[in-house]
């Protein structure tokens, strides 16, 4: 079977780090060319990979001719590099992101559709053991049975310690961290929700940010979920944890390694001593204080998740099925973030019409 080509422009943290060595673990796939603007860059993903490294994305397309393109690049940039892939007659993985307005992602819909092309978004982390295992758990059960979800990120990394576009004023939380726990939240639901609300703060910090956000998201039948980000936590770390109350029983994950020994006398309706452990996190279910382990992430979760999510991509561009994560799904997510955004701007709970 003659394997498929894939190129990728952009070789920082998304690029290097998750798809190309995930690319690098398919049987079928070969690397057709890689571009980045950064020669340290290129140097290093030429001195690891079989492939060309190259400044230009038209003169890339033009040499190697690859059935697809991973897009990798800062956001500001995906409209633009998917429009130059799609007229070029290429299929597009991008990463989340997917865009940074519902503007730039209909743009970029009507320019597959123009090409007869396919656009698909690499949002790996619903796609990991924890997060999966949850999300197979609630539609086993049956959406219909969720009471309340909520999702949080806490960890110590103001603006001031980011580089490149995730140093950037608003707009910069919901983009980088918030977009996971967004589209998960409506993964769990399955649809986008009827209405948000937020409220953002840059936490007596002097400079114009969001580092602590609080959205509540309204669903059909009145249910809720919550999203918190605080990125100025001083305590431990949780870069992603997730939970979601049904009618008999609770789902949890937690991204990230865990090791914990924990004993319950005070309150506890019954005593229990209980040790968690997860290299790169781990999901239970939990009805009181006892606990069922449901799944445990392996060790690099996240490049892991992105190759199941390349290769389930790929091959619906090949059988014309349906892929992990389509366009018109992530579009639905950027307009949950544009609403989020409008709703701290004036105050108002911002409805969020569905297409």
């Amino acid at each position: 079977m003659k394997a498929t080509r894939v190129g990728v422009v952009g070789l920082g943290d998304a690029g290097f780090t998750m798809h190309l060595p995930a690319l690098a673990l398919l049987s079928d796939v070969a690397i057709a060319g890689m571009v980045d603007t950064d020669s340290a860059r290129r140097d290093l993903a030429t001195a690891k990979y079989e492939a060309t490294a190259y400044t230009d994305l038209n003169e890339m397309l033009a040499a190697e001719n690859p059935e697809i393109l991973i897009v990798a690049t800062p956001p500001e940039s995906h409209a633009d590099l998917c429009v130059v892939a799609l007229e070029h007659g290429c299929h597009v993985i991008c990463e989340k992101p997917f865009m940074t307005s519902v503007a730039d992602a209909d743009r970029v819909i009507d320019a597959a559709l123009a090409a007869n092309r396919r656009i698909a978004v690499n949002h790996e982390f619903r796609e990991m053991p924890i997060f999966r295992a949850v999300l197979d758990a609630v539609a086993e059960s049956g959406r219909e049975q969720i009471i309340f979800a909520q999702a949080w990120q806490q960890v110590d990394l103001p603006p001031s310690l980011e580089a490149g576009w995730r140093r950037a004023g608003p707009g910069r939380v919901l983009h980088e961290a918030g977009v996971h726990l967004i589209d998960y939240m409506m993964a769990m639901f399955g649809s986008p929700p009827v209405s948000v609300s937020a409220t953002m703060s840059s936490g007596m910090k002097s400079e114009e940010s969001d580092s602590i956000v609080s959205l509540a998201m309204q669903f059909p039948e009145g249910r809720i979920a919550s999203v918190v980000i605080n990125r100025l936590a001083k305590g431990e770390n949780h870069y992603f944890d997730a939970r979601v109350d049904m009618v008999n029983a609770s789902y949890r994950a937690s991204f990230g390694g865990r090791a914990r020994l924990t004993a319950g006398l005070h309150r506890a309706k019954q005593p229990h001593m209980r040790l968690d452990y997860g290299v790169s996190g781990m999901a239970w279910k939990e009805i009181g204080s006892r606990r069922e382990l449901i799944a445990r992430n392996p060790s690099g979760p996240r490049m892991k998740s992105t190759k199941d999510v390349l290769a389930r991509t790929i091959s619906a561009f090949h059988t014309g099925g349906v892929a992990p994560c389509e366009a018109d799904w992530a579009r639905e997510v950027c307009r949950v973030i544009e609403a989020a955004y409008r709703s701290a701007e004036s105050g108002r709970t911002e409805t969020v019409v569905q297409s």
